[in-house]
Protein backbone atom coordinates (compact mmCIF):
# COMPACT_ATOMS: atom_id res chain seq x y z
CA UNK A 1 0.00 0.00 0.00
CA UNK A 2 1.67 3.19 -1.21
CA UNK A 3 1.04 6.82 -0.30
CA UNK A 4 2.41 9.67 -2.41
CA UNK A 5 3.22 13.18 -1.23
CA UNK A 6 4.46 16.08 -3.31
CA UNK A 7 7.35 17.98 -1.72
CA UNK A 8 8.12 20.63 -4.36
CA UNK A 9 11.53 22.33 -4.36
CA UNK A 10 13.21 19.63 -2.30
CA UNK A 11 14.95 20.17 -4.53
CA UNK A 12 13.06 19.95 -7.85
CA UNK A 13 9.62 21.46 -8.53
CA UNK A 14 8.13 18.01 -9.27
CA UNK A 15 9.73 16.11 -6.36
CA UNK A 16 7.42 13.49 -4.83
CA UNK A 17 8.08 10.98 -2.05
CA UNK A 18 6.59 7.53 -1.83
CA UNK A 19 5.66 5.92 1.50
CA UNK A 20 5.19 2.17 1.80
CA UNK A 21 2.60 1.98 4.58
CA UNK A 22 3.06 -1.78 4.96
CA UNK A 23 6.78 -1.69 5.79
CA UNK A 24 7.12 1.95 6.88
CA UNK A 25 9.65 2.70 4.14
CA UNK A 26 9.96 6.26 2.85
CA UNK A 27 11.45 6.64 -0.61
CA UNK A 28 12.40 10.26 -0.10
CA UNK A 29 13.98 11.38 -3.35
CA UNK A 30 16.63 14.02 -2.68
CA UNK A 31 15.36 14.69 0.85
CA UNK A 32 17.61 13.40 3.65
CA UNK A 33 20.42 12.79 1.20
CA UNK A 34 24.12 13.44 1.52
CA UNK A 35 27.32 13.30 -0.48
CA UNK A 36 29.70 10.39 -0.13
CA UNK A 37 30.23 6.93 -1.61
CA UNK A 38 28.86 3.97 0.35
CA UNK A 39 32.09 1.94 0.16
CA UNK A 40 30.42 -1.45 0.51
CA UNK A 41 27.87 -0.74 3.22
CA UNK A 42 24.34 0.44 2.43
CA UNK A 43 22.28 0.54 5.63
CA UNK A 44 23.38 2.84 8.47
CA UNK A 45 23.54 -0.03 10.95
CA UNK A 46 26.30 -1.64 8.89
CA UNK A 47 28.60 1.35 8.45
CA UNK A 48 30.42 4.07 10.36
CA UNK A 49 28.05 6.98 9.81
CA UNK A 50 30.45 9.59 11.27
CA UNK A 51 31.86 10.34 7.83
CA UNK A 52 28.42 11.35 6.51
CA UNK A 53 27.24 14.08 8.88
CA UNK A 54 29.43 16.86 7.50
CA UNK A 55 28.66 15.61 4.01
CA UNK A 56 24.95 15.84 4.78
CA UNK A 57 25.41 19.49 5.73
CA UNK A 58 27.42 20.10 2.56
CA UNK A 59 24.82 18.34 0.42
CA UNK A 60 21.94 20.25 1.97
CA UNK A 61 23.62 23.67 1.84
CA UNK A 62 24.75 23.32 -1.78
CA UNK A 63 21.80 21.46 -3.29
CA UNK A 64 18.73 22.25 -1.19
CA UNK A 65 19.98 25.31 0.71
CA UNK A 66 17.84 27.96 -0.98
CA UNK A 67 14.61 26.15 -0.16
CA UNK A 68 14.28 26.29 3.61
CA UNK A 69 10.56 27.07 3.61
CA UNK A 70 9.65 24.18 1.25
CA UNK A 71 11.75 21.80 3.37
CA UNK A 72 9.82 22.88 6.47
CA UNK A 73 6.53 22.19 4.65
CA UNK A 74 7.81 18.78 3.58
CA UNK A 75 8.79 17.91 7.15
CA UNK A 76 5.29 18.87 8.34
CA UNK A 77 3.73 16.55 5.75
CA UNK A 78 5.92 13.64 6.86
CA UNK A 79 5.94 14.11 10.63
CA UNK A 80 2.92 11.89 11.35
CA UNK A 81 4.12 8.94 9.28
CA UNK A 82 5.45 5.87 11.11
CA UNK A 83 8.74 5.71 9.24
CA UNK A 84 11.07 2.78 9.88
CA UNK A 85 13.41 3.26 6.92
CA UNK A 86 14.42 6.19 4.72
CA UNK A 87 15.73 5.43 1.24
CA UNK A 88 17.15 8.64 -0.20
CA UNK A 89 18.45 9.07 -3.72
CA UNK A 90 21.84 9.98 -2.25
CA UNK A 91 23.75 8.35 0.58
CA UNK A 92 23.01 5.50 3.01
CA UNK A 93 19.68 3.91 3.82
CA UNK A 94 18.67 5.33 7.19
CA UNK A 95 17.09 3.23 9.93
CA UNK A 96 18.37 3.85 13.46
CA UNK A 97 19.74 7.31 12.57
CA UNK A 98 16.44 8.68 11.24
CA UNK A 99 15.89 11.07 14.21
CA UNK A 100 19.33 12.62 13.73
CA UNK A 101 18.86 12.94 9.98
CA UNK A 102 15.53 14.70 10.42
CA UNK A 103 17.01 17.03 13.08
CA UNK A 104 19.80 18.06 10.72
CA UNK A 105 17.39 18.89 7.90
CA UNK A 106 15.07 20.70 10.30
CA UNK A 107 17.87 22.82 11.75
CA UNK A 108 19.41 23.69 8.40
CA UNK A 109 16.07 24.58 6.83
CA UNK A 110 15.45 27.01 9.72
CA UNK A 111 18.91 28.54 9.01
CA UNK A 112 19.92 27.90 12.61
CA UNK A 113 23.66 28.05 13.20
CA UNK A 114 26.31 27.50 15.86
CA UNK A 115 28.50 30.17 17.38
CA UNK A 116 31.54 30.47 15.17
CA UNK A 117 33.14 32.38 12.33
CA UNK A 118 34.03 31.48 8.77
CA UNK A 119 36.91 33.56 7.42
CA UNK A 120 36.98 33.40 3.63
CA UNK A 121 39.70 35.32 1.88
CA UNK A 122 41.47 35.74 -1.42
CA UNK A 123 45.10 36.82 -1.63
CA UNK A 124 47.36 37.38 -4.62
CA UNK A 125 50.67 38.07 -2.90
CA UNK A 126 49.99 37.01 0.68
CA UNK A 127 49.30 40.47 2.10
CA UNK A 128 45.53 40.08 2.37
CA UNK A 129 46.06 36.67 3.95
CA UNK A 130 47.94 38.37 6.78
CA UNK A 131 44.82 40.39 7.60
CA UNK A 132 42.76 37.18 7.67
CA UNK A 133 45.27 35.59 10.04
CA UNK A 134 45.21 38.64 12.32
CA UNK A 135 41.42 38.48 12.46
CA UNK A 136 41.50 34.77 13.29
CA UNK A 137 44.09 35.28 16.02
CA UNK A 138 42.01 37.94 17.75
CA UNK A 139 38.79 35.93 17.45
CA UNK A 140 40.51 33.12 19.31
CA UNK A 141 41.73 35.53 22.01
CA UNK A 142 38.16 36.78 22.36
CA UNK A 143 36.94 33.29 23.20
CA UNK A 144 35.51 32.18 19.86
CA UNK A 145 36.37 28.52 19.51
CA UNK A 146 34.84 27.63 16.16
CA UNK A 147 36.98 29.43 13.58
CA UNK A 148 37.32 28.12 10.03
CA UNK A 149 39.63 29.72 7.46
CA UNK A 150 39.27 29.20 3.72
CA UNK A 151 41.36 30.52 0.88
CA UNK A 152 38.76 30.99 -1.87
CA UNK A 153 41.32 30.15 -4.54
CA UNK A 154 42.28 26.82 -2.98
CA UNK A 155 39.08 25.50 -1.35
CA UNK A 156 36.17 24.21 -3.38
CA UNK A 157 33.36 26.64 -2.70
CA UNK A 158 30.92 23.91 -1.67
CA UNK A 159 32.91 23.38 1.55
CA UNK A 160 32.88 27.12 2.33
CA UNK A 161 29.12 27.33 1.73
CA UNK A 162 28.59 24.39 4.09
CA UNK A 163 30.54 26.15 6.82
CA UNK A 164 28.50 29.35 6.34
CA UNK A 165 25.41 27.24 6.99
CA UNK A 166 27.08 25.89 10.15
CA UNK A 167 28.25 29.14 11.75
CA UNK A 168 26.67 32.53 12.41
CA UNK A 169 29.65 34.73 11.60
CA UNK A 170 31.24 35.35 8.22
CA UNK A 171 34.25 37.58 7.62
CA UNK A 172 35.41 37.96 4.03
CA UNK A 173 38.35 39.78 2.50
CA UNK A 174 40.12 40.10 -0.81
CA UNK A 175 42.31 42.37 -2.89
CA UNK A 176 41.12 44.71 -5.59
CA UNK A 177 41.44 43.10 -9.01
CA UNK A 178 41.18 45.29 -12.14
CA UNK A 179 39.13 47.84 -10.14
CA UNK A 180 36.72 45.06 -9.13
CA UNK A 181 36.42 42.42 -6.46
CA UNK A 182 38.81 39.46 -6.61
CA UNK A 183 37.00 37.05 -9.03
CA UNK A 184 36.96 33.99 -6.76
CA UNK A 185 35.46 36.05 -3.94
CA UNK A 186 32.80 37.46 -6.23
CA UNK A 187 31.93 33.92 -7.33
CA UNK A 188 31.62 32.74 -3.73
CA UNK A 189 29.45 35.67 -2.65
CA UNK A 190 27.19 35.14 -5.68
CA UNK A 191 26.67 31.52 -4.67
CA UNK A 192 25.90 32.52 -1.08
CA UNK A 193 23.46 35.22 -2.17
CA UNK A 194 21.54 32.76 -4.34
CA UNK A 195 20.85 30.60 -1.27
CA UNK A 196 19.15 33.40 0.67
CA UNK A 197 20.73 32.39 3.98
CA UNK A 198 19.21 34.15 6.98
CA UNK A 199 20.47 35.22 10.38
CA UNK A 200 24.17 35.66 9.59
CA UNK A 201 26.64 38.41 10.55
CA UNK A 202 29.12 39.87 8.09
CA UNK A 203 32.47 41.59 8.56
CA UNK A 204 34.83 42.37 5.71
CA UNK A 205 38.22 43.71 4.71
CA UNK A 206 40.12 44.42 1.52
CA UNK A 207 43.39 45.58 0.06
CA UNK A 208 44.60 47.58 -2.91
CA UNK A 209 47.66 49.14 -4.46
CA UNK A 210 46.67 51.99 -6.78
CA UNK A 211 42.86 51.81 -6.89
CA UNK A 212 40.62 50.96 -3.95
CA UNK A 213 37.57 48.86 -4.86
CA UNK A 214 37.35 45.55 -2.96
CA UNK A 215 35.84 46.91 0.26
CA UNK A 216 33.29 48.98 -1.62
CA UNK A 217 32.29 46.05 -3.83
CA UNK A 218 31.83 43.71 -0.85
CA UNK A 219 29.65 46.31 0.86
CA UNK A 220 27.52 46.61 -2.28
CA UNK A 221 27.22 42.83 -2.48
CA UNK A 222 25.69 42.69 0.97
CA UNK A 223 22.57 44.28 -0.54
CA UNK A 224 22.06 40.82 -2.03
CA UNK A 225 23.27 38.77 0.93
CA UNK A 226 21.29 40.81 3.47
CA UNK A 227 23.60 39.76 6.31
CA UNK A 228 23.86 41.95 9.40
CA UNK A 229 27.00 44.12 9.07
CA UNK A 230 29.35 43.94 12.05
CA UNK A 231 32.31 46.19 12.87
CA UNK A 232 34.16 48.64 10.68
CA UNK A 233 35.55 47.39 7.37
CA UNK A 234 39.34 47.19 7.18
CA UNK A 235 41.05 48.56 4.09
CA UNK A 236 44.77 48.03 3.60
CA UNK A 237 47.07 49.69 1.08
CA UNK A 238 50.02 47.58 -0.09
CA UNK A 239 50.87 45.48 2.98
CA UNK A 240 50.27 45.02 6.70
CA UNK A 241 51.07 47.94 8.97
CA UNK A 242 50.54 48.48 12.68
CA UNK A 243 47.40 50.50 11.96
CA UNK A 244 45.95 47.75 9.78
CA UNK A 245 46.72 45.12 12.40
CA UNK A 246 44.91 47.16 15.05
CA UNK A 247 41.89 47.58 12.77
CA UNK A 248 41.80 43.85 12.05
CA UNK A 249 41.75 43.15 15.79
CA UNK A 250 38.87 45.60 16.25
CA UNK A 251 36.90 43.91 13.48
CA UNK A 252 37.42 40.54 15.13
CA UNK A 253 36.42 41.89 18.52
CA UNK A 254 33.22 43.38 17.07
CA UNK A 255 32.29 40.01 15.57
CA UNK A 256 33.09 38.20 18.82
CA UNK A 257 30.97 40.65 20.80
CA UNK A 258 28.04 40.20 18.40
CA UNK A 259 28.22 36.43 18.71
CA UNK A 260 28.51 36.55 22.49
CA UNK A 261 25.40 38.74 22.66
CA UNK A 262 23.42 35.77 21.33
CA UNK A 263 24.46 33.67 24.32
CA UNK A 264 22.17 35.65 26.61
Amino acid sequence: RLRFSLIPMVHWPETMVTFDETEGILFSGDAFGCFGALNGGVVDTNINTDIYWNEMVRYYSNIVGKYGAPVQKALQKLQHLKITTVCSTHGPVWTEEIPRVVRIYDRLSRYEAEEGVVIAYGSMYGNTEEVAEAVAEELSKQGIRNIVMHNVSHTTHSFIIADVFKYKGLIVGCPTYNTQMYPEMEALLSKLASREIKGRYLGYFGSFTWASAAVKKIAEFNDKLKFEPVGNPVEMKHSMKAETYAQAKELAKAMADRLKADRK
